[in-house]
């Protein structure tokens, strides 16, 4: 029995949808919420800024800051990105999903589509820029399915 699913996501929220065999309604079966893509980069960091001294001379000494290496936000994105690919690789392999449409916000879905498994890679039917994460029944499945109408057709 093949069973699709329609992964609807953004940065900070994943929802995952099966598609009923008589005419498409989207059925939720999971809800994923990751709050650290919202909080601010100095609530996600915990070391300090790198700090730097020049020699001391006969005036003193100066201190420089340097900025993190690292983009916090960028950091949390992928890292939630890492956890629905790996969701949807064991789903795969378990046999519960045998098609997936992948409707996320850009830049978004290129991070998605970076670490999905060979598995998921196989079943992908459609990957597209549409952030419908805060899209409520009965419109979703509507516009769901007018979006990949769409994108197959076009």
């Amino acid at each position: 029995m093949s069973s699709k699913w329609v992964l609807l996501a953004n940065a900070a929220r994943a929802r995952v949808f099966e598609r009923d065999g008589q005419g498409g309604r989207l059925v939720e079966i999971l809800d994923l919420v990751h709050p650290q893509s919202r909080e601010k980069a100095a609530e996600l960091s915990t070391d300090r800024e790198g700090h730097a001294q020049k020699a001391h001379g006969d005036r003193g000494h100066a201190g420089t800051a340097f900025e993190p290496r690292t983009d916090f936000h960028r950091k949390e994105m992928t890292a939630f990105a890492q956890e629905i690919a790996r969701h949807l690789e064991l789903s795969v392999v378990q046999g519960r999903c045998t098609d997936i449409a992948i409707l996320a916000s850009d830049p978004f879905l290129g991070e998605c589509k970076k670490h999905l498994g060979a598995g998921t890679k196989r079943v992908l039917s459609a990957a597209l820029p549409r952030d419908l994460t805060a899209v409520l029944e009965p419109q979703l499945t509507e516009r769901v399915t007018e979006i990949l109408r769409e994108a197959r057709y076009a």
